[in-house]
């Protein structure tokens, strides 16, 4: 290799080229310890967008290391390991081009997605120490138990208006194999008393969000959107899935006991919610990464 490696900047960044199939390079500031698949997908959606081969098959990203001595002797590169141990320099330049994969489906953008949302999700617990989680895998994680330590309504006293309380809650989210193109499937586990989840099932209800899912609402904002539903700050009692959840919560007398739990009274239908998610939500929402056009290398 190069002199590069060998001077090769000893901070936590280092600065990489990508270079598409045009040969144009793109300069990012990456951290050492990021994998290498991160980088990549999110470098393919920018400069691909959703390529697909001329048999209409969906395509992944490939990166592949350029030898700086010689262009034409590439190296394939792994890219569940960090750029660390795949042992980039500063300076290196990594080649992305689309591979068809038959039969993959859009299984390169479902992975980013996956990724991106698991860091979201600590970030929302380190921020809230009410939320908490355990995901099924420690990379690209598609099922999580969501647990909430918040004051939430789980039934009626025998009077049929006094709540009952827990502190308690847990929850299951799976994201299924055409997410983020589709609503995660949310399902609460503990005890609930809410308009929006069925009583038995426990399915809850997202409103429109099940008919017409945002891509780039994120996991962690979906799961913002639930700790607020055990708080009663968002609920649809125009299209209930717990009919006396929903005759309860109407009624003026308990709005007390809305209010107590960090509750609203209700106003709007979840449309008028939707369209307040739509603002937050935009494509760029996950992105991490910058790539900065470079005048092109030898490569």
């Amino acid at each position: 290799m190069s002199d590069n490696n060998i001077n090769q900047n000893k901070n936590d960044e280092i600065r990489v080229i990508f270079q598409d199939t045009a040969r144009k390079q793109y300069e990012v500031l990456l951290p050492r310890n990021d994998k290498l698949n991160e980088v990549s997908a999110e470098f393919f959606d920018e400069i691909y967008g959703e390529p697909i081969d001329e048999f209409g098959t969906s395509q992944r990203a490939v990166a592949e290391l350029v030898d700086p001595n010689n262009p034409d002797n590439t190296k394939r590169l792994n890219g569940d390991e960090t750029l660390d141990k795949l042992g980039i320099w500063d300076g290196a330049i990594i080649r992305i081009f689309p591979e068809s994969i038959a039969g993959q489906g859009d299984e390169r953008r479902r992975i980013s997605a996956l990724v991106a949302d698991h860091k979201d999700i600590i970030e929302l617990k380190n921020n809230n120490p009410e939320i908490d989680f355990i995901a099924n895998l420690s990379h690209a994680p598609y099922q999580y138990k969501i647990i909430f330590t918040k004051k939430g309504i789980i039934g009626l006293e025998k009077d049929g208006n006094t709540p009952i309380y827990s502190d308690h809650h847990e929850l299951e989210i799976k994201l299924g194999k055409n997410y983020p193109g589709e609503v995660p499937e949310v399902k609460w586990i503990t005890p609930i008393f809410h308009p929006n989840i069925s009583p038995v099932e426990k399915e809850v209800c997202l409103g429109v969000l099940g008919k017409r899912y945002l891509p780039g609402l994120g996991l962690a904002r979906l799961v913002n959107m639930l700790f607020e539903m055990l708080q009663y700050r968002n609920y649809d009692n125009d299209s209930p899935y717990n009919k006396d959840a929903a005759n309860w919560a109407q009624k003026k007398e308990n709005q007390k006991y809305i209010t107590e739990i960090g509750g609203y009274k209700y106003q709007d239908p979840v449309e008028t919610f939707l369209k307040k998610l739509e603002k937050l939500s935009n494509g760029n929402s996950n992105k991490k990464y910058i790539f900065k056009p470079v005048e092109r290398q030898q490569s």
